[in-house]
């Protein structure tokens, strides 16, 4: 995390209270769609071990980007485990709030 995060800081949410907080959702049906299963293969082919999670396989996840000054400048609830925002947007973005556009 040091490695790609320095500049920011990145929250952890065991207890998943800011997952509740953000109304993220679970389904299991959305959680195991072959587009899933598909990417998974994908890294177990690429050579690739999958990250064994503790807790709620049925969890989607969701991206946050939250400035200095506590405004949600991203919210992104994913629909299922392979929708997610594009690294370019979420760098984009990064770089928009760390180097302000005058």
């Amino acid at each position: 995390m040091k490695e790609t995060c320095e500049k920011f800081e990145v929250l952890l949410d065991p207890n998943r209270e800011t997952y509740h907080a953000y109304q993220l959702e679970r389904s299991r049906l959305r959680s195991w769609t072959p587009r899933t299963i598909w990417m998974y293969a994908k890294l177990l082919l690429a050579g690739r071990k999958p990250l064994v999670k503790e807790g709620d396989a049925s969890q989607l996840g969701g991206d946050f980007i939250i400035d200095a000054h506590g405004r949600i400048k991203l919210a992104y609830r994913s629909f299922d485990p392979v929708d997610r925002p594009s690294v370019d947007t979420l760098l984009d973005l990064i770089r928009e709030i760390l180097i302000p556009q005058v």
